[in-house]
C-alpha cells in the first residue's frame, strides 16, 4: 500500500514538474517583467536616492538628477519593440573628498540594514577615486550605488548615487515574445 502511495506521489510530482515548465527551462526569458510605468521608475529611484543620501549626511544636487530610459537588449542583442524599458536615474551631492569613505560607508550600513544585498564595495588611497558601494534589491531586483565621482584626474568633489532598474514592461503594454 505504501509502494502505490509512493508511486502515485512521484507520477504527481513528475506531472507537476511537467506542465509548470520546470523541467523545460528557457534560463527566464519567459518568465514575466514586472510592469511598472516610467514614472513610478523614477519615483522609486528618486525616493532611494534620497534615502542613500539621508542615510550619508549630504544634501542631493537635485538639479543634477538624469533618467536615463534605455531599450532592454537580450542576450543575443535582440530588441523587442513592445515599450519595455530599463531605467539608469543617477544624482549627485557635493562632499568633500575627505568624506567621501565616511559617506560610502554609511551607504553601506543602510543597505545591510534595508536587507540589500551588497555586490561590491571597495575604499581607495588614490587622491581621484576613494570609495564605492554596490548594492541589489533582491524583490525588485533594481541595483544601487554610492561612489566618489569628479572629473577625470581631479580630486572628486561629489558623490554620485545611483539606481539601475531591470528590464520592465509598462502597464498595460502587451509583452511580444523574444
Amino acid at each position: 500500500m505504501a509502494d502505490a502511495r509512493s508511486a502515485w506521489c512521484a507520477l504527481g510530482v513528475t506531472l507537476l514538474l511537467l506542465t509548470t515548465g520546470a523541467c523545460m527551462s528557457d534560463d527566464g526569458k519567459n518568465d514575466p517583467l514586472p510592469r511598472l510605468s516610467r514614472e513610478r521608475a523614477t519615483r522609486w529611484a528618486e525616493e532611494h536616492t534620497a534615502r542613500m543620501a539621508e542615510a550619508a549626511g549630504v544634501e542631493l544636487d537635485r538639479k543634477s538628477a538624469e533618467s536615463i530610459f534605455e531599450e532592454c537588449v537580450g542576450r543575443n542583442d535582440e530588441v523587442v519593440r513592445d515599450g519595455r524599458y530599463s531605467l539608469y536615474y543617477t544624482v549627485y551631492a557635493p562632499a568633500p573628498k575627505e568624506r567621501h569613505t565616511e559617506v560610502v560607508r554609511k551607504v553601506r550600513a543602510d543597505f545591510e540594514k534595508e536587507g540589500y544585498r551588497i555586490t561590491g564595495y571597495r575604499e581607495y588611497q588614490d587622491d581621484y577615486y576613494t570609495a564605492v558601494v554596490d548594492a541589489v534589491d533582491d524583490d525588485t531586483r533594481f541595483s544601487l550605488s554610492a561612489e566618489s565621482a569628479g572629473p577625470a584626474r581631479k580630486p572628486s568633489r561629489t558623490i554620485l548615487f545611483s539606481v539601475r532598474s531591470p528590464c520592465m514592461i509598462p502597464p498595460g503594454a502587451t509583452r511580444q515574445p523574444q
